[in-house]
């Protein structure tokens, strides 16, 4: 199902893709087969808008970019009949998907529309009751002047706090003052009440509404049964009154001294308790959720000239509206950890390591399930993978999308060399979620780091640059990065990869 947390834009959603004669023909080849692999699975999830959108990149691709390619002509025969014929095939069905596409585009539009206006009118609405409550809640102050000369302030309400309640408009019934005494840290008298000091003699004991099995811990159990009080003490204590009230339980509150019997036991204590708990509960919690990645990237790159944002605004539990951003990228949270320990021998030597990022689609998340290991070259700021096919075989055998890559600055700081951007251009053509993953041991402000060329700057300044080695590079037309940090990738404790070392 999608949502309505932005308004969809079919053309910004399938933009064309320009032929770049340095990238080999069989690339856009795959690039083509990666879009139908996407189009195979919106099908069967019942994502019609996105399957209508991978049809209309896919054709295109076929029609606009790769017949324009300087080695189409000299390609085989072969694969030009299959290319047409599943071009016609994609013409066909959005013929058939478009009137439901455009009338579910309405519907989301209109959605969209509508949540728009009632989030304004309850924005204007809130202003205007917290300005009528400045402004409305204190008269203007009365002064006194005293013997000496001094102005002394005085506040002076008009009316009651419940009739300040009522001009609110607020349609909410006040507590009663034994809910708020129930409540409150400060006793049941309040703010109004005598501070009473914490008592050290009594402790709180906060159950669990989960079943837990306590873990004894050998060492603190025999220190701990020493001072266990007897059973019996406790034969005396008042039975549950109802199951609201046995959700906290104040431990001790019936053996306090009777100097204390008429005070309210506190329900928080400053000070350790003298009686050490009987069992020390170790609570299995169950697992986080994924966190976005610029989580872990609080320190910024030394760079501001990469310091933009390429997420997705306002992600949702639901399936997100298709648009020019791309979709999420959920990586392990382990998986870097494991790619270091690959790389240790090389770091140790000052050479470079790189590994490709693969993996699956589902619900239009993208999650990292391969760590590749590649045959490769490096150098202590360079690196080089050897035998491509070797890779696309594999991501072939296990059908998994290329999503990116991950390689190591040994020796330098962490970002994105004029190499490393040439490089990752490549990956991105082959699909616009591809990221970069710089791991930089040696950085003491920042150990790692996730990029994305910025669309459509950096990437038409990557594709009309012709140079080779370490290079400058002009800005962007449109005066923003070169490439940016992505914080659309989510680190996924829940997530599992398998390491594929082809070395």
């Amino acid at each position: 199902m999608m949502s309505s947390t932005e308004r969809i834009n079919i053309a910004a959603s399938a933009q064309r893709l320009d032929v770049d004669n340095r990238i080999p023909l069989r690339y856009y080849y795959r690039i083509a087969d990666n879009i139908l692999k996407q189009a195979d699975i919106f099908r069967a999830e019942k994502n019609i808008i996105d399957l209508y959108i991978m049809l209309l990149r896919f054709s295109g691709l076929v029609s606009e970019t790769i017949p324009f390619h300087r080695d189409y002509r000299a390609s085989l025969q072969s694969q030009k009949v299959y290319l047409k014929n599943r071009l016609l095939n994609a013409l066909n069905e959005l013929e058939e998907l478009k009137p439901a596409v455009q009338q579910k585009i309405n519907e989301l539009n209109r959605r969209y529309t509508n949540q728009s206006n009632s989030l304004q009118q309850y924005a204007v609405k809130n202003q205007s009751l917290t300005y009528y409550g400045m402004t409305k809640a204190v008269k203007p102050a009365a002064r006194e002047f005293n013997s000496y000369g001094q102005i002394a302030q005085r506040l002076s309400y008009s009316k009651p706090m419940e009739e300040q309640f009522r001009r609110m408009s607020l349609n909410l019934m006040r507590p009663k003052v034994e809910t708020l005494s129930k409540h409150s840290i400060l006793g049941p008298n309040g703010l109004y009440g005598q501070w009473q000091p914490p008592k050290t003699n009594i402790r709180v004991q906060y159950p669990s509404n989960i079943d837990l099995t306590p873990i004894e811990f050998p060492s603190l159990q025999q220190a701990i049964e020493n001072k266990l009080p007897d059973k019996s003490d406790h034969s005396n204590s008042e039975p549950e009154a109802s199951s609201i009230e046995s959700t906290v339980t104040v431990g001790n509150c019936e053996n306090s001294q009777k100097s204390h019997v008429d005070e309210p036991c506190p329900m928080i204590s400053f000070e350790e308790s003298e009686t050490a708990p009987v069992h020390i509960n170790v609570t299995r919690q169950p697992s986080p959720p994924p966190i976005l990645a610029e989580v872990q990237d609080l320190v910024h790159a030394i760079s501001p000239q990469v310091e933009t944002d390429c997420r997705i605004d306002n992600p949702s539990t639901e399936a997100l509206v298709p648009s020019e951003s791309p979709l999420q990228l959920h990586i392990s949270t382990t998986m870097m950890e494991s790619f270091m320990k690959l790389a240790k021998s090389n770091t140790n030597r000052n050479l470079e390591t790189c590994g490709v990022l693969a993996g699956s689609l589902k619900n239009r998340k993208f999650y990292v399930t391969a760590l590749i290991i590649p045959k490769q070259e490096s150098t202590s700021d360079s690196c080089q993978t050897t035998n491509e096919e070797e890779i696309f075989e594999v991501q072939d055998k296990r059908s998994l999308f290329p999503l990116g890559w991950i390689h190591t600055h040994p020796t330098q700081s962490c970002f994105m060399s004029s190499i490393d951007l040439h490089t990752h251009y490549s990956y991105q053509i082959m699909l616009p979620e591809s990221v970069a993953i710089v791991m930089a041991p040696r950085d003491a402000s920042r150990k790692h780091g996730i990029f994305r060329l910025t669309t459509p700057g950096g990437m038409s300044v990557i594709r009309q640059c012709q140079k080779r080695g370490f290079h400058p590079h002009i800005q962007p037309p449109d005066g923003g990065p070169l490439y940016s940090t992505c914080t659309d990738v989510y680190m996924n404790p829940n997530l599992n990869f398998d390491v594929i070392d082809l070395r």
